[in-house]
């Protein structure tokens, strides 16, 4: 069978990415994208540095991903103000930031909130997210793959599903608790 074009996030876990001026390792590498599936920033889990932002093209090359930025040109996730954050989805089943350390908690809250892994409903089935598929360049997403509870794939493709709408519901604030009574 010939590869498959683009890039699919589960493929792209624990790879080499390589900048204009050096290489790192990356343990996760996730793309950030909006109601229109266009991948706006992704997110780059390197060895040994606080998570960093790169807006920009990445394309795969063998093993390796490959961008034409430099490792100078990647940010600080706190660069990217909240209220964006807001207006986007990711796909993470790893949930990678719970461990992140150097990072402010309120951009770690605000991105689990963006955070899809969990099981969603769509037209009167259930199902979970499993993979995104990604154009070559990571740019956009041409397909999110959802399994139902019998393990059948399906992709869904823009206009298909409204991605803002598989973010995780707030959760109620705790009630306080009661006072202990005496024995």
């Amino acid at each position: 069978m010939p590869p498959e074009e683009g890039i699919r996030q589960r493929d792209i876990v624990g790879r080499r990415i390589v900048f204009s001026d050096g290489e790192r390792f990356s343990k996760y590498t996730l793309p950030f994208i909006d109601a229109n599936w266009r991948i706006l920033l992704t997110v780059l889990d390197l060895i040994g540095s606080p998570p960093k932002v790169l807006e920009g093209a990445v394309y795969r090359d063998g093993a390796r991903l490959r961008t034409t930025l430099r490792e100078g040109e990647l940010k600080g996730i706190e660069s990217i103000p909240l209220e964006r954050l807001a207006l986007l989805v990711h796909f993470d089943p790893w949930w990678a930031f719970r461990g992140v350390s150097g990072v402010d908690r309120r951009w770690i809250e605000a991105i689990f909130a963006t955070n899809i892994a969990h099981p969603f409903h769509h037209d009167g089935k259930t199902w979970k997210v499993h993979d995104l598929a990604c154009s070559d360049g990571l740019d956009r997403l041409e397909g999110l793959v959802a399994k139902d509870d019998l393990f059948r794939a399906v992709t869904f493709h823009p206009g298909d599903i409204d991605l803002l709408g598989l973010r995780p519901k707030a959760r109620a604030p705790p009630r306080p608790a009661e006072p202990a009574k005496a024995l």
